[in-house]
């Protein structure tokens, strides 16, 4: 379980698991983070089916330090 946060004070939590035998990643903010879900939807939590679909979410909104 990963705790990554941005500059802006957010953090989420990057979790891989399992969904209908298939690897997911999970994305879920912490506090009154939000996710930004399709269509601009504000979210607490997100499902993404590919690593780097993940990845590039995380990148984009600047989540980038990880601490334990």
């Amino acid at each position: 379980m990963a705790r990554l946060e941005n500059d802006q004070g957010g953090a989420v939590y990057f979790n891989p698991i399992l969904k209908h035998g298939k690897e997911a990643w999970v994305i879920k903010g912490i506090g009154d983070t939000v996710i930004i879900g399709r269509d601009r939807q504000r979210k607490k939590s997100r499902i993404f089916t590919q690593y780097a679909q993940a990845e590039a979410y995380l990148r984009r909104h600047g989540f980038n330090r990880a601490t334990y």
